[in-house]
């Protein structure tokens, strides 16, 4: 190797340390510089809160739910020794969350919470179920979903979101610290978590190379020393206990639906039928015959026949007497 090689090596890596001392060191200086009314966590050091018109020296207060240096005294003071590394001490803060006052000047300094954090697993392409301590098959791919009040760090100046950490653990003692999704893509796991809950996205395909079994999995947050501080389950650390099984199940992927497109029906114009006009016939002349007369008998034909009768019956019953 020529001696121009070696400088021009040497002056490669001379700015690639430049560059990342001009990327990371701001980002890891602002992330303890405290805005304004800004929130300070429980287990943080070396804070700077000069911003929050607090000096050296000053004494700060923490006045009792419905009290104020209006209308009270403060339940505890402490004197800040360096407003520029700042310790929220959890022996001091712990039940004592909410607004400090400055008490030189009675104005609000700085807010003080007790951080919370939790992690579930979610599906990514099947309702995005939580699939935390279920068997999912290889072929679902996974995203992680953090609920957390640290997402207030990002407020902070030169900060995307409180850096949390998640591990992936397999049964047989491998750790992940990186996962591969489905388009084979690696995912550190190390979040900038701006908002609450924050969805990973997808970030893990079991069937890229990942054994079947359980998985442990938990996250954790140590900005600016917490977790050192107050390692505390449920608020800068996640149980270690929430898992997930890989089965050897696979399911086939759904097809996208497809709206079917309806087929418009033709329109039938009724064609009018043409009217016929259909004469009316002339009606047919019925015949009505005359009744036959009916004969009237003669009036003077029935007397007549009676007397006749009698007379006869006369005639029977003298010859009848005379016989005797």
């Amino acid at each position: 190797m020529t001696q121009g090689e070696v400088l021009r090596g040497i002056a490669h890596i001379g700015c690639i340390v430049i560059l990342t001392l001009l990327f990371i060191t701001p980002v890891q200086a602002a992330i303890s510089d405290i805005p304004a009314g800004g929130t300070v966590f429980i287990g943080e050091e070396g804070l700077d809160i000069t911003a929050c018109g607090i000096a050296s020296g000053d004494t700060i207060g923490w006045f009792a739910p419905g009290s104020s240096p209006a209308t009270g005294s403060p339940g505890i003071t402490i004197q800040v020794s360096d407003a520029t590394a700042f310790y929220v001490a959890p022996q001091t803060f712990q039940g004592r969350t909410g607004t400090w006052y400055n008490m030189r000047t009675n104005s609000p300094a700085i807010i003080v919470a007790d951080p919370n954090l939790s992690i579930r697993v979610y599906d990514v392409g099947y309702g995005q179920i939580d699939r935390t301590g279920l068997w999912v098959p290889m072929d679902f791919e996974l995203q992680f979903r953090i609920e957390t009040n640290l997402h207030a760090m990002a407020v902070r100046p030169g900060v995307a979101g409180a850096p949390i950490e998640v591990r992936v653990n397999q049964k047989d003692g491998i750790e992940y610290s990186t996962l591969t999704n489905r388009a084979g893509v690696a995912t550190p796991l190390l979040f900038a978590v701006d908002r609450n809950p924050y969805m990973t996205g997808p970030i893990w395909y079991p069937d890229a190379g990942y054994s079947r079994g359980a998985y442990e999995f938990y996250a954790f947050c140590n900005a600016n020393n917490m977790n050192d501080n107050y390692n505390v389950v449920g608020k800068t650390i996640t149980p270690r206990s929430e898992t997930v099984s890989l089965s050897r199940t696979t399911t086939t992927t759904p097809a996208p639906m497809q709206t079917p497109t309806p087929t418009p029906k033709p329109t039938v114009v009724a064609t009018p039928s043409p009217t016929v006009v259909t004469p009316t016939p002339d009606p047919t002349p019925v015949a009505t015959e005359e009744p036959a007369a009916t004969p009237i008998p003669d009036p003077t034909a029935a007397p007549l026949a009676l007397a006749t009768s009698l007379g006869a019956v006369a005639v029977i019953a003298h010859l009848r007497q005379r016989n005797k």
